[in-house]
């Protein structure tokens, strides 16, 4: 991790904070800017304008930016007194070491059933490196933003060292005879070697959440070169046990990396259960840690409707759904000519160098392979789902060629990879507003559906999971609010 200077704040229930009132609940935020130096300053009321948290699918962190007032060069001349017991005057200066951090804690009064008292709830605690900083006008009033993102970025953007797949080749760390680079290694665990060596931290891998899949790679990293480009590269050959995609995600200070397939597999099951005196049987839906929350589209439309399908009714009627209002969700279809671009047949052109021989593998890009690997039948109505975009049968012939040269059988798999990872940029869309929650992230999936009686087909393919591929959510004075987009993998045979 990164060599953090320790804080002369330390972590408190009575930390300073400020309080922000949105949609009748308040909040406590206490935010911190500290440097290498060991200064640090609190971001009082006077000075706060807004906080932003982002999550994309493609990256595995927790981006984003805190705004601050600059009025009369407050950022650089003011000193805040944080109030706490011992006297401290808060003062912070940028030191351009690439050393400068930040800290966020939010929480919430929430009632207990327990008792009539009230209690914090823990919306976020957490560390960040501040990456760089903007000054902006807006309503005539100066600001300064500072972009920040996960402390892990630090030593995997910045450091510099030595790696190279033979570190963890099985033959030479049993001093066996091999020519340097003759023998490759398992994608998993060169990924796995490379976020610890740069990382500094044996527990960064979340072992239950980890798939070392069936790819293998020799790789050097070039020297003068931060980690970034040998992830990259190793995920570019990463092939999951399931023959998918890997999906590289940070939660709870660890990596994950799991396919596209076992993230869908792992969105809920059922199981029966007896209920009650009479033990009825019932269905029993349980949810994994992977899902995000539900929603449910509001139309005024007060009529009771009924289905016999299971996405209609997985929750059952007791579920908690967020309430979406029919104006503030925009759904957006595929682009008219997707299969014929983006979603156009892969094929792998694979030259083996130590056989001279060529190798096409045409019939795994396709769509139709897709909808047969990517784990649909796992979502509610599996058995009567197919993928959400129409495979194109006129052009079939138009492919995209992928030249390789390697000797492994797992890069005929390449092809299916590359347009599995495409879908997400190409299916059915949506976007809508709700009230904050960090914890509907990118990766995660969500549960969508609508109070409406009669039902088009469109209306017909909401209800079900959705697959969240960008969550940007603000907090500022009367406003805590996340702004969601998704895309939706299924819809009705």
């Amino acid at each position: 991790m990164a060599n953090i200077v320790e804080p002369k704040i330390k972590p408190s229930s009575d930390l300073p904070h400020l309080s922000i009132n949105a949609d009748g609940t308040d909040y406590k935020v206490s935010v911190f800017l500290f440097n290498n130096d060991g200064e640090i300053k609190f971001v009082d009321s006077n000075s706060f304008n807004k906080i932003v948290f982002e999550t994309i699918h493609n990256t595995p962190f927790l981006l984003g930016t805190l705004t601050v007032g600059d009025e009369g060069n407050m950022t650089a001349l003011n000193k805040v007194d944080t109030e706490l017991s011992s006297p401290l005057v808060s003062e912070y200066n940028s030191t351009g070491d690439g050393q400068e951090f930040l800290r966020v804690k939010i929480s919430t009064k929430t009632p207990t059933k327990i008792a009539c008292q009230y209690t914090d709830e823990l919306i976020l605690d957490k560390f960040f490196v501040i990456k760089n900083t903007r000054d902006s006008v807006e309503g005539n009033n100066k600001l300064i933003s500072y972009d920040f993102v996960d402390i892990v970025y630090t030593k995997l953007a910045y450091s510099r060292k030595e790696w190279h797949t033979d570190l963890i080749n099985e033959y030479r760390l049993n001093n066996q005879r091999t020519d340097r680079g003759s023998t490759k290694v398992n994608c998993g665990r060169a990924l796995k070697s490379i976020l610890k060596l740069f990382t500094e931290d044996d527990n960064i891998i979340d072992e239950e959440n980890w798939d070392n899949g069936i790819g293998k790679i020799y790789y050097s990293l070039p020297a003068g070169t931060p980690a970034y480009d040998g992830i990259s590269t190793i995920l570019d050959a990463y092939v999951s046990t399931d023959e998918s995609g890997g999906v590289l995600t940070y939660f709870n200070g660890q990596f994950q990396l799991q396919s596209v397939r076992s993230l869908i597999n792992k969105i809920y099951k059922q199981t029966k259960t007896n209920r009650d005196a009479l033990q009825f049987i019932t269905n029993q839906t349980i949810l994994g840690d992977n899902f995000g929350g539900g929603i449910k589209i509001q139309t005024n439309d007060n009529r009771q409707s009924y289905t016999n399908r299971e996405a209609g009714n997985i929750m059952g009627n007791k579920f908690n759904y967020i309430p979406v209002d029919n104006s503030n969700i925009t759904f957006k279809e595929p682009q008219p000519d997707v299969t014929t671009n983006a979603l156009k047949k892969k094929e792998v052109i694979q030259f083996d160098i130590k056989t001279k021989q060529m190798t096409f593998h045409s019939d795994k890009g396709t769509l139709a392979k897709v909808n047969e690997g990517t784990g649909l039948e796992k979502l509610p109505d599996g058995d009567d789902v197919r993928l959400n975009v129409s495979e194109n049968k006129v052009f079939s012939n138009d492919k995209e060629k992928l030249f390789v040269l390697d000797d492994e059988n797992s890069v005929m798999h390449y092809g299916y990879i590359r347009l599995q990872k495409k879908l997400f940029d190409s299916l059915t869309k949506a976007s809508f507003d709700c009230p904050g929650n960090i914890n509907m992230c990118a990766n995660k999936c969500l549960y969508m559906n609508i109070d409406l009686h009669t039902k088009n087909k469109f209306a017909k393919k909401i209800p079900g999971f959705w697959y969240i591929t960008q969550n940007v959510t603000t907090l500022a004075k009367g406003t805590f609010s996340s702004s969601i987009e998704c895309v939706k993998l299924d819809k009705p045979k």
